[in-house]
């Protein structure tokens, strides 16, 4: 019984385990992934950015199967200001973090590297980064995670 229970359970959460996986990584060369871990009252998020500005997000409030998604395009001046500001930081593993465990986390991967929880920057790269982040997320109409 215990195991026919669990294979029900995992079979309930292969979509959702499917449907974040597809944005998880980044699927062009010049895409960015930003990830929100979300929290007990905020739900997680993954956001695409494709170099073009277009914006692709799927979020899963809890109690439900299916993510919602939602798609827009940034503004021209937005992205380009984001991008210039991920090259400024440099390598996004190399961001000093603020060394702070906070929930909601907000992370950026882009070219195979992942920043540091982005709400805690540290220094004034990550916390121009983060607020590229935020308007980004505005765009979206996701909840944007203050800091802390």
């Amino acid at each position: 019984m215990k195991k026919q229970a669990l294979i029900s359970g995992a079979a309930l959460l292969l979509p959702l385990v499917l449907a974040s996986a597809s944005i998880a990584a980044p699927r062009s060369a010049g895409e960015v992934v930003i990830i929100n871990t979300g929290d007990r009252v905020t739900p997680g998020y993954r956001v695409t950015v494709e170099p073009s500005g277009a914006l692709a997000s799927a979020l899963v409030p809890t109690g439900r199967r299916k993510p919602i998604r939602r798609t827009n395009r940034m503004a021209a001046l937005n992205r380009r200001r984001f991008f210039a500001d991920l090259s400024n930081a440099g390598p996004l593993g190399s961001l000093p973090g603020a060394g702070t465990l906070s929930a909601p986390a907000v992370y950026v991967r882009y070219h195979g590297q992942q920043s540091p929880n982005l709400r805690t920057a540290s220094t004034a790269s990550g916390q121009m980064l983060y607020q590229d982040v935020k308007q980004t997320l505005q765009v979206l109409r996701l909840p944007i995670p203050d800091t802390p």
